[in-house]
């Protein structure tokens, strides 16, 4: 709803100055972000998630959808 994007867009701000800036010290960050599948998509209903992991932490086995040397037949839900 437009209140929702009017509270988002109104912390951008605090969001840039604080939260943003932490991304550089964090072993993982989930970014949520708009859909590319959807040309002009204005429900935002579909997201395009991010899983980045910081290589070579003690402790720590990065994740991966596929095994290296995989091949990938895929076809994008979208619309």
């Amino acid at each position: 709803s437009q209140s929702i994007k009017a509270s988002i867009e109104a912390r951008k701000l605090d969001f840039d100055a604080y939260v943003d800036l932490q991304k550089q010290y964090a072993d993982v960050v989930i970014e949520v972000l708009p859909t590319q599948l959807i040309p002009d998509d204005n429900e935002r209903k579909v997201p395009r998630v991010r899983l980045v992991m910081k290589e070579g932490v003690k402790y720590f086995n990065p994740v991966y959808l596929f095994d290296e040397g995989s091949t990938v037949s895929w076809i994008p839900c979208g619309r």
